[in-house]
């Protein structure tokens, strides 16, 4: 299992020259547990693609993986022109991840505000998601992300039976919000094939996961076990990548790079004993 650090960990979307901080933080953080990183596509980045990708392509980091922009899963609930939206935005996102290198996407097929309330809507355009992901030779993981009528696992197999050339990117955090850490690992059409190929992992302490009081808490800031969470991967033959989302950044926007660096050593140590 790869250790990954999603690049959200420590950029901000306000911040104009974010892709800058991977440049400057990245090299720490892959000479301390990082295998890779998991790059967040920022909103800012539609106008600035090809700087973007250049810069993060001189460099020697590896970036195996795009977390596509979070504004495609809601447009693709909405009417048949924000779902063109949506499909536009998401080509841009998978052309991105091949200029920079990346294998994976993920992508929140659904999004606030509303949520998988018109999940049928989303579905519909699925296949042409994976059509592009396809032509673009990447994997398209659709993440494991709060729900408001149904819960991950029923979604998530709503997808596959949609089209089964998906794959899924499972969220620790959001599984424990619906009471789903046991229950991934007992739905056998999750590993009777290798459908999970991407986790993303955050702690859950009980607290809201939307609005102003929104915290991504690193592993031990919260109730879940993930030495357990971890040894029931490895039982269930996951061999994909692990990717640290937890916040690394204070209320004054400064990095927390010794926080994130232990976070790193601590999902190395625990894949390493899985």
């Amino acid at each position: 299992m790869r250790v990954l650090c999603s690049t959200g960990v420590f950029t901000r979307t306000s911040d104009p020259l974010n892709y800058a901080a991977i440049l400057r933080y990245g090299p720490q953080f892959a000479a301390d547990g990082a295998d890779g990183f998991e790059v967040i596509f920022y909103p800012g980045w539609y106008a600035a693609q090809e700087e973007v990708a250049r810069a993060l392509r001189a460099s020697a980091l590896d970036f195996p993986a795009v977390h596509t922009e979070k504004s495609i899963g809601e447009a693709f609930g909405g009417e048949r022109d924000k779902q063109e939206q949506g499909v536009s935005r998401f080509e841009r996102n998978c052309a991105f991840a091949r200029q920079i290198g990346a294998r994976l996407v993920v992508l929140h097929l659904w999004g606030l505000p509303h949520s998988d309330r018109r999940l049928e809507r989303n579905l519909r355009v699925l296949p042409r998601c994976l059509d592009i992901a396809e032509r673009h030779e990447l994997e398209l993981a659709i993440e494991t992300i709060p729900c408001t009528v149904a819960d991950p696992l029923t979604n998530i197999r709503r997808v596959i039976e949609r089209d089964a050339r998906a794959c899924v990117a499972l969220d620790s955090e959001f599984l424990s919000l619906h009471g789903q850490l046991d229950a991934v690992f007992e739905a056998d059409w999750l590993w009777q094939t290798p459908l999970v190929r991407h986790v993303h992992l955050k702690d859950y302490d009980g607290g809201p996961v939307a609005g102003a009081a929104r915290r991504y808490l690193h592993p031990g800031d919260g109730q879940i076990n993930f030495a357990r969470f971890l040894r029931r991967l490895r039982a269930a033959g996951f061999d994909g990548a692990l990717s640290l989302e937890a916040r690394g950044i204070d209320g004054e926007n400064n990095v927390e790079a010794a926080r994130i660096r232990a976070s790193l050593r601590l999902i190395a140590d625990l894949a390493r004993e899985a």
